[in-house]
Formats: structure tokens, C-alpha cells, sequence
């Protein structure tokens, strides 16, 4: 009696059925994923490319199917968390567009509200980002003036038609978003032992002495 082989799967790039794209950006995720919690936990310094392997649960030869290095992983991490903390605010901040009191109060409440939800992304974007600039070269200038241009962007609907130039009310913004960054240096050093609505309110106090300085009526 004759027997007929079975046939020869064909290749289709997939694997319980997923691509090998899609299995590779899973990979990916993974890695940042474990290089946020590790950078923003124990430091940058102190974060080992095999320990970002072991987090993610993957083998190194993984990790260097995603990142050259680990300032390329430093660089995606510090990017990928803010945005994440930009975009936050501005979904906060989407329904209070035409009050300028509930609209900088809906955004100091996302800012500092982000920060205590996640300790690890704050400590990395807040924190460990001042001693590693070098390393994240453009990236933190740019991350910094969105930041800044995000306050702008907020403010200049409400500014009377005699309101001040684009460079002065710039100015500004760095002032507001420094004081920002400070400030939650400063509760993430203590343990975030100050009730938030405290730094919501005392915020709020500089945000309108500003206002007032601006002509914005509240």
C-alpha cells in the first residue's frame, strides 16, 4: 500500500498566530516597559541591560533586536513617558478650554496627580533625567519645550488683544513649568507626604499672579 508524506508547512512568519512584526513590537513594549520601572526605580547608573532582560522576562539577544544600547533605551524611555504625562494633562484639561480658572486647576490636578499615580515614571522624567541629560542629548530640550509650548498654547486664547509678545509670555511658561518640576522634585524626595490638593492650590496661587500680570481676567 502507498503512503503519501504530508505536506511541508509553508513559512508565513507567524507564530501561534501572530507576525513576527507583531511578536517583535510585543518584545519591545516588554523591554521599555521593564527599562522605565528600572530606570525610574534604582537609576539609570545602576540599571543593567541583563537586568532589563531579566524584568522583561527576554534574553539579551531580544533586548538588541529593539536598542543599539542602553542610552537608546534611556532616550525611548524618558520620550515615551513624556508624552504620556503631556498627553494626560491635555485630555485633562480638553473640557475646560473656555475657563481659564478650571482649566489651571484640571491641569495642575493631572500634573501632580500623574506623578504620585506613577512613582517610577516621575522619578525617571523628574529626577533621574537632570543627571543624565548628556545621554539624552535633543530629547530633553525638546520634551522641555513642549512642555512649555503646551502652557503657551493655553494661555494665549485667553490674553486681552494688548497681551504680550511671544517671547515674554514664553518666558513665563518656563518660569510656570520650572516651578512645576520643582515642585514635584521636591514631593517625590519626601515620600509625597504633602497632600496633593496643597500643591494644586498653592500652584494655582502663582499660576493667577501671573494671569493678573498677563491681564487675564478669572
Amino acid at each position: 500500500m502507498s503512503t503519501k508524506s504530508a505536506p511541508t508547512p509553508q513559512r508565513s512568519g507567524k507564530y501561534a498566530g501572530k507576525a513576527a512584526s507583531t511578536r517583535q513590537a510585543e518584545r519591545r513594549k516588554k523591554l521599555l516597559s521593564a527599562g522605565i520601572k528600572l530606570i525610574g526605580r534604582e537609576g539609570y547608573a545602576a540599571t543593567s541591560i541583563d537586568a532589563v532582560c531579566h524584568e522583561a522576562g527576554l534574553t539579551k539577544r531580544y533586548f538588541y533586536e529593539s536598542f543599539t544600547n542602553s542610552d537608546q533605551l534611556l532616550v525611548e524611555a524618558y520620550r515615551t513617558v513624556t508624552q504620556e504625562y503631556l498627553s494626560t494633562i491635555m485630555r485633562a484639561t480638553r473640557p475646560h478650554l473656555n475657563d481659564s480658572r478650571e482649566l489651571v486647576r484640571a491641569g495642575l490636578q493631572q500634573a501632580f496627580g500623574f506623578v504620585k499615580d506613577n512613582p517610577d515614571k516621575a522619578r525617571l522624567i523628574m529626577i533621574e533625567a537632570m543627571s543624565v541629560r548628556s545621554q539624552l542629548g535633543q530629547m530633553y530640550g525638546k520634551s522641555y519645550n513642549e512642555f512649555v509650548e503646551l502652557l503657551v498654547g493655553f494661555t494665549k486664547p485667553f490674553l486681552p488683544d494688548s497681551g504680550c509678545s511671544d517671547t515674554l509670555l514664553a518666558v513665563m511658561a518656563k518660569g510656570a513649568v520650572g516651578a512645576i518640576i520643582h515642585l514635584c522634585q521636591g514631593w517625590i524626595a519626601t515620600g509625597f507626604k504633602q497632600p496633593v490638593d496643597e500643591l494644586v492650590a498653592g500652584t494655582e496661587l502663582i499660576f493667577s499672579g501671573m494671569g493678573r500680570e498677563l491681564g487675564i481676567l478669572v
